[in-house]
């Protein structure tokens, strides 16, 4: 399983494979960055029982763009379980 030419995670590394419970298998991959300076974003201390989808609804009225927030913070790799504290950026899109 390869990534497709032109994706935004063209040249990510695959971190691990996902499967269903059909056996297929989907590569999970986190962005990289040349550099965070560059980049406009705010920032949102996280609380305890948020979610990335409640976040995301809250600065981008779009519960779906979950993982824009995910892919400006490659630094988490549990987005089901973030801490109390954790400093969130956010982007401007």
């Amino acid at each position: 399983m390869s990534i497709r030419a032109g994706s935004r995670y063209e040249k990510s590394v695959v971190d691990y494979f996902r499967k269903t419970e059909n056996g297929q298998a989907y590569p999970i991959v986190f962005y990289t960055f040349d550099t965070l300076d560059s980049i406009s974003y705010s920032t949102h201390t996280f609380i305890k029982g948020e979610t990335l989808t409640a976040i995301s609804w809250k600065y981008f009225n779009r519960p779906d763009l979950w993982w824009v927030i995910a892919e400006y913070n490659p630094e988490i790799t549990n987005y089901v379980s973030i801490e109390g504290g954790t400093i969130l950026r956010i982007p401007s899109v």
